[in-house]
């Protein structure tokens, strides 16, 4: 089922609209860049025209929490330019992303001048919002064991490269430490426990994990409970 967007959601005027404000500049950013900065001033937002990129809380002694993976066709940014308070996240590029950028000021104006993208803009924030607090429970009120499984679950559907061994995914033991709250060490034995179960390829990488059996890793992950709640 294809992802619907916010830019899925504007009509032919709609569309033109945004394009006429915004900018887009010459130049990509590349896999690893950082787009947004957590805590700085919001005084842009932007659309994702191409790429992906992963937003994340940076904590205490360097820790970070996934939150959400943005694709092209999405807003980011948009909520500190809304609210008028600093960034309360980061958004690093995970592959050659090219974006829209919309100066705080004119986006509000358009905002103003266009209540239908305005509609729009809050329905996008509220059903993204809806959705990462969704997987964010389903991720930390499993038992332990499981809480790795669903995590990857959620990764490889968002984030997901096809190659000819399976699903691949951009991370490291660290972040699936830090992000299931289990630790490092705790993460990489329960990779482990995963590639003797035959769902996640053995691979020397320490920054790659490779999903081989997606239905297996489900079912385990879930068993009878589907990703979505539970059967009726």
């Amino acid at each position: 089922m294809r992802h619907t967007t916010f830019w899925d959601s504007l009509d032919h005027d709609e569309r033109k609209m945004m394009t006429c404000v915004g900018r887009v500049p010459r130049h990509p950013f590349e896999s690893g860049d950082t787009i947004l900065r957590q805590s700085d001033h919001a005084d842009r937002a932007a659309l994702i025209i191409s790429g992906k990129c992963r937003v994340l809380w940076h904590g205490e002694q360097n820790r970070t929490t996934y939150l959400a993976t943005r694709r092209a066709g999405e807003l980011i940014g948009e909520m500190g330019v809304l609210d008028g308070g600093p960034r309360t996240a980061t958004v690093i590029a995970l592959e050659q992303t090219y974006v829209r950028w919309y100066a705080a000021e004119a986006f509000m104006q358009l905002l103003a001048e266009c209540p239908a993208i305005l509609g729009k803009v809050f329905l996008s924030v509220c059903t993204r919002l809806k959705e990462s607090d969704h997987h964010r429970i389903a991720i930390a009120s499993a038992p332990a064991r499981l809480r790795l499984g669903r995590l990857l679950l959620r990764l490889a559907e968002v984030e997901g490269v096809t190659t000819p061994r399976g699903v691949e995914i951009k991370v490291t033991q660290k972040d699936l430490g830090d992000w299931t709250g289990m630790g490092r060490e705790a993460a990489g034995s329960r990779v482990r426990e995963l590639q003797k179960l035959a769902f996640l390829a053995d691979s020397p990488a320490r920054s790659r994990v490779t999903v081989i059996d997606l239905a297996g890793l489900r079912r385990y992950a879930f068993g009878s409970e589907g990703p979505d709640g539970p059967s009726v």
